[in-house]
């Protein structure tokens, strides 16, 4: 299997919890590595707006290699901003990339692509659905774009679906649960029997670097997820040991639904975001898990994180955090 090692990759989102530790891994590597974000740090990431990728023409030059993991990520913001953000920026940046001649364009996108409808096993040649919001719907048309412009231009393009990606940092599946527990705003639609497909931060961005440097993913999708799935009751069960608390609490889909109907409305009226949204409830009681066959035949990757080390050194985190006592 051939393997082309990058000369300077470029990463947007590089304040965000997948960037980050791709320009961390990177640099331990030796490997050149410049960020973008919306806030810059004077140093490695640069302030700049994707949306408007003349103004980091001068980078996307000197970069072989664009990962792009800039994204609205959650269930509560206004339709027309996640448009905005994951769909029309993505392609005015791959639109860019191409013009300045980077080599390849990696797009960091979901397993939520599927849709929330889909059960069983899924591998890639699964077809999409946005049946589940508007995060749903502009993460498939962002991968959309991306192959259009791949469609008329020689630049490679890779596309990877990861899964519930969680560790020191994750926000949607340690900060913010952790933050509805200590209010007790938290329950689980489905009675908890929602299927959750944990990987652990760093075996996905092990994925990632094989995705950018193997010659044999180019023009591919990939899955990065974990091996079948946990439910959601065993997965947030560790949450509440964390916090020495009893739960989680189990509800019907219909109960789960209406409540966070109402919780919406009540943030709507007092210019709040309520991220326990009906989109959020539905994405808890998904049915679907996804093949890994394909990284593992193409990229040779699969996870080596064990789930109870993986949530143990999130644990950690959250203590030193001060998220938990």
């Amino acid at each position: 299997m051939g393997h082309t090692i990058p000369s300077k990759v470029l990463i947007t989102g590089a304040n965000g919890f997948i960037g980050n530790t791709l320009m961390r891994h990177y640099q331990t590597q030796g490997i050149a590595v410049v960020g973008v974000d919306l806030c810059g740090n004077g140093e490695d990431i640069i302030e700049a707006d994707i949306a408007q990728p003349e103004t980091i023409s001068h980078l996307l030059r000197e970069s072989d290699v664009v990962i792009h993991t800039a994204a609205l990520v959650s269930n509560s913001i206004a339709d027309a901003d996640m448009w905005r953000v994951n769909v029309q920026a993505t392609r005015n940046l791959v639109a860019a990339a191409e013009k300045y001649h980077v080599r390849r364009f990696v797009q960091l996108s979901s397993v939520v692509a599927y849709g929330n409808s889909a059960e069983g096993e899924l591998d890639e040649d699964h077809p999409v659905h946005a049946d589940g919001g508007s995060y749903v719907l502009t993460k498939l048309a962002s991968e959309h774009v991306v192959l259009a412009a791949a469609a008329k231009s020689n630049m490679e393009v890779v596309i990877i679906r990861p899964g519930d990606v969680y560790g020191p940092g994750s926000r949607p599946w340690v900060i913010l649960p952790i933050e509805a527990i200590n209010k007790g705003q938290f329950i689980l639609p489905a009675k908890g029997e929602g299927f959750f497909r944990p990987i652990y931060i760093d075996d996905l961005i092990r994925g990632i670097e094989l995705a950018v440097s193997s010659d044999e993913a180019n023009g591919e999708i990939f899955n990065l997820s974990c091996e079948g799935y946990v439910t959601t009751k065993e997965f947030f069960s560790h949450h509440y040991r964390w916090m020495n608390k009893r739960g989680p609490l189990l509800v019907s889909t219909r109960t789960a639904m209406i409540g966070a109907a109402i919780s919406t409305k009540i943030a709507d009226l007092f210019g709040g975001v309520n991220e326990a949204s009906t989109a959020t409830v539905a994405q808890l009681c998904t049915k679907s898990w996804f093949s890994i066959a394909k990284a593992e035949r193409i990229l040779d990757w699969k996870p080596e994180m064990p789930f109870a080390e993986g949530m143990e050194r999130s644990r950690l985190w959250a203590q030193e955090q001060g998220l938990i006592k």
